[in-house]
Formats: C-alpha cells, sequence, structure tokens
C-alpha cells in the first residue's frame, strides 16, 4: 500500500548525477525531492497529485548558468527579465546567475537588493546575482555580500563610453588599485569573477590591425589574440596568489588560460575556470561568415585552440561552463560591420546550452555525467549553493528532463529570446538532444519543450554564507 504523497512524480526516467546514470522515479514535495525510488515502483509506494511520466528520458539536475547578462533593467526591446527567463527555462536552465551590468548596475547593497525585488515578480527560474567590484565602490562590496551577492565581478577593461552608468563600481584598468578591490571581495569570503583580457594590448593590437585595411570578420580576433587573455589571467593569478583570495577566470577561449588557471591550483591558489558553448564549436571562421554575429569577448579562435579547449574539459581543468548570453538587436549589430570594432560583443546562449552539451555526448568528448557535473553540481559546489546542483533528498527539486535521441536543426527565428537574431550563428547547426521538460522547485515550468510555468515562479537565491566564509578560511 502506497505510504508516501507527494506533489510531484517524475516516473521512467534515468536519473543523471555526476557520479553517474541509473534508472529510478523521483518523488518531490514541497518543493524538495523528498525520495529516489526503484523504477517502476512509485505506483505501490507512493501517491502523487501530478504524476510525470518520462521513460526514455534522462533527468538531470536542474542546469545552473553561472553567466548571464540579461542587464534587467535595461533596454526591454533586447530583453526583460521574463523573457530572459523564459528562454532560460526553455533551454533547461533552472538557476541563473545575473551578471552586475544593467542601467541599475549592481554595485551596492541597496542596487543589488533593489534589482532582486524588481527581477521577482518576472522570474520564471530561480536567480543569484553578481556583485560588482570596482575602484570606485571598495566601501559597498561588503554591503552586497551581506544582501546575498553570490559572487563578484570585476571587468578589467574600460567600459565603452556610452555605457559608463551601466559599469559604475564594476571595473578596475589599474593593477595597484585591483589589490585593494581583491582584499575587500577576499573579506567576504566570496569568489572574485574576472573578465581577463588586457585593455592595453587589445587596444593597441586593434589599432594595428585596422590600420593594415583588415576592419571586417576576423579582424576581430586579430585584434584581441589569446595572448591578450592570456597575459591577463596571469596577472589575476598572480594577485590572487598574493593576496589569498578565490579568483575566477570567466569565458575562458584559450587552452593556455586553462593550463595558467591549473597551474595555480597546483601551488594552493584557489582558482577556476569558467568557459562557454562558443568557444567549443566555433572558431574565428565564423566572424567572417557572420560578421558582428559572431563577435564576442574573448574573440572566437583557431580550431587547434577549439580542440584544446575540449581537451581542456576532458582534462577537468574546467569547472563550470556559462552562456555569456549577451542580448543585442540586429540594427545594433549590424551598425558593426565595418569596423568590426565598433560593433557590441556579445551571443545571446540560454537556449541552447543544454543541446549543445548533449550534441558534444553525441559527439564522445564528454559524458552525460560530466555535464551534470558542469552544468549542475560543479557550480552549486563552487558558488556555495546547497540546495542546487543534486537530485537527492532534501535538494531543491529542480531537474532538466532531456532526450538525449532528439536529432534537429536549428533556427533562430524559433527563439525565445527577445534578441533572437544575435543567436543565427547557430542556423543550420544539427544539435543531438533536446530539453523535453525543466522542473523549478517542483513546478513543471516547461512541460513537452513548451512554456507552462509563470512569471513569479522564480526566487532570489543566496549562498551558504557559513560555508563560503569556512572555505575562505
Amino acid at each position: 500500500m502506497a505510504s508516501l504523497h507527494c506533489d510531484l512524480l517524475l516516473t521512467g526516467g534515468t536519473v543523471v548525477t555526476a557520479e553517474g546514470c541509473h534508472a529510478a522515479d523521483v518523488a518531490v514535495r514541497d518543493g524538495r525531492t523528498v525520495a529516489l525510488l526503484p523504477s517502476g515502483s512509485a505506483g505501490a509506494t507512493a501517491t502523487a497529485d501530478t504524476v510525470l511520466a518520462v521513460p526514455g528520458l534522462h533527468v538531470l539536475p536542474g542546469v545552473i548558468d553561472t553567466h548571464v547578462h540579461t542587464r534587467y533593467p535595461g533596454i526591454d526591446a533586447r530583453e526583460d527579465f521574463a523573457s530572459g527567463t523564459a528562454a532560460a527555462a526553455l533551454g533547461g536552465i533552472t538557476t541563473l546567475f545575473e551578471m552586475p551590468i544593467a542601467r541599475l548596475p549592481a554595485n551596492s547593497g541597496a542596487s543589488l537588493a533593489q534589482r532582486a525585488a524588481l527581477m521577482a515578480p518576472h522570474a520564471y527560474t530561480d536567480y543569484a546575482l553578481y556583485g560588482g567590484a570596482g575602484h570606485e565602490n571598495l566601501d559597498e562590496i561588503a554591503s552586497q555580500a551581506e544582501v546575498g551577492a553570490v559572487a563578484f565581478k570585476t571587468f578589467l577593461q574600460p567600459p565603452p563610453p556610452t555605457r559608463l552608468d551601466e559599469f559604475r563600481g564594476l571595473w578596475c584598468t589599474d593593477e595597484a588599485l585591483l589589490v585593494d578591490v581583491m582584499r575587500a571581495v577576499g573579506r567576504t569570503g566570496l569568489r572574485h569573477a574576472f573578465h581577463c583580457e588586457h585593455a592595453g594590448m587589445a587596444a593597441s593590437f586593434t589599432r594595428q590591425v585596422e590600420a593594415s585595411g583588415h576592419t571586417t570578420g576576423r579582424a576581430h580576433a586579430l585584434s584581441r589574440p589569446a595572448l591578450v587573455e592570456e597575459v591577463s589571467a596571469a596577472m589575476v593569478l598572480a594577485l590572487a596568489g598574493a593576496l589569498g583570495t578565490k579568483v575566477q577566470v570567466v569565458h575562458v577561449s584559450s587552452p593556455r588560460t586553462l593550463q595558467l588557471v591549473a597551474g595555480a591550483r597546483a601551488r594552493g591558489i584557489d582558482a577556476t575556470a569558467e568557459t562557454c558553448p562558443p568557444y567549443l564549436f566555433f572558431t574565428d571562421d565564423a566572424l567572417d561568415r557572420f560578421g558582428a554575429f559572431a563577435k564576442c569577448n574573448p574573440p572566437l579562435r583557431s580550431d587547434a585552440e577549439r580542440l584544446g579547449m575540449w581537451q581542456g574539459v576532458a582534462a577537468g581543468l574546467v569547472a563550470c561552463i556559462g552562456t555569456d548570453h549577451s542580448p543585442f538587436l540586429d540594427d545594433e549589430k549590424q551598425r558593426g560591420h565595418d569596423p568590426i570594432s565598433s560593433a557590441p560583443p556579445g551571443l545571446c546562449g540560454l537556449e541552447v546550452l543544454v543541446p549543445l552539451m548533449l550534441t558534444g555526448v553525441h559527439e564522445r568528448r564528454i559524458t552525460l555525467p560530466k555535464v551534470a557535473r558542469l552544468l549542475s553540481s560543479g557550480a552549486a559546489e563552487l558558488f556555495h549553493l546547497g540546495a542546487k546542483g543534486r537530485i537527492t533528498p532534501g535538494a531543491d527539486a529542480d531537474f532538466t528532463i532531456v532526450d538525449t535521441e532528439a536529432s534537429w536543426t536549428y533556427d533562430h527565428r524559433q527563439a525565445a529570446t527577445r534578441s533572437r537574431g544575435n543567436m543565427r550563428i547557430y542556423d543550420g547547426l544539427t544539435m543531438h538532444g533536446r530539453v523535453v521538460h525543466t522542473v523549478v522547485r517542483g513546478g513543471i515550468v516547461v512541460r513537452d519543450g513548451t512554456l507552462a510555468g509563470l512569471p513569479g515562479h522564480g526566487r532570489f537565491v543566496r549562498p551558504d554564507t557559513s560555508l563560503s566564509m569556512a572555505s575562505s578560511s
């Protein structure tokens, strides 16, 4: 006789964790997983208000995107928080980490709290917020941690002159001042993320490339060679070693940067690396084919470097994978065709993160348990989200349920993001694997590939500060 009553029961699926895959039914109550039952036994041992049958599908721990720019509140025509989190849910993402750039940048405790409150009514998924750490707001770093920042972000390049308001308190180009910024973040116990590109080198190389008459397409990659990233990362790692702070190099594009981070870690520095799918699936020839619609910073690299990034993933040199989702409208990108240096950098990616990584599984570049580690449990551990990233009793009932056998061809016109044109780089790409259902804290937000939840279901997620401080001591 059934003894367990639950709100939601997943039946017939294969549960994927970082440790492996096994058939199991999953019982959910009050937004949390309460039991994993032998496959097929749920009918005899449990009853449920809702049964979601998932035979032939794989149930991954809810995917965490560690790197998102909806820039809300900002320019709604590009993206607002409802469209951004809807796109995330349709892509199987259950929690996203929003970067601090916005018309209301996260650069103080008050502004971070205000952003979290503004986002709440619109969120389909859970969300965490990066705090901004720059030379302009040293005295506001601690307050952001108190409000619930999941980590801090610092840009090592000056902001575009037309976007100074969006970047206030988020950047620092003076290495001496950066010491003070890193010390302030270090005192919070939170991880400090860096966009590593050496500003002076990038500016000098751009002038040289444009002076040679090369102003379109691959000129962008030539103006920011991998050395620009590597030199900047080496500086951050050196400071982290001297100061004892926890750092992450985000959107790594160079396998040599992965080696620098691994070497620092071998010396006892708490350093990690994040990469993004475009650096695994595209090369710099896309800049010649798509122009500004393939422009991101750091740029796409050579095929040898792309393969080197996959080797780094296989070797465990990458801690997590984020999209660096960056919405821009068609006309904004097209205005930067020539010179390409005038185009805004960034690609959209919320809806293709999971299908691309499943394609990597199909191509035997990565395993499903490794995907679960990189997209879920690893990120949860790294950023001290104890209830996330696991399918185990007591954890949040976040699930990304996928069909690994589905094969389909991408068409950006079907995208949910408002900046769907900024996803045309994926057009024509055959993807092997598709998101079928997305469950956030027990709520079915996406069912059969269609948005089924309501805005406001998502919650602001804070790190467990006791864990972050313990790991920094």
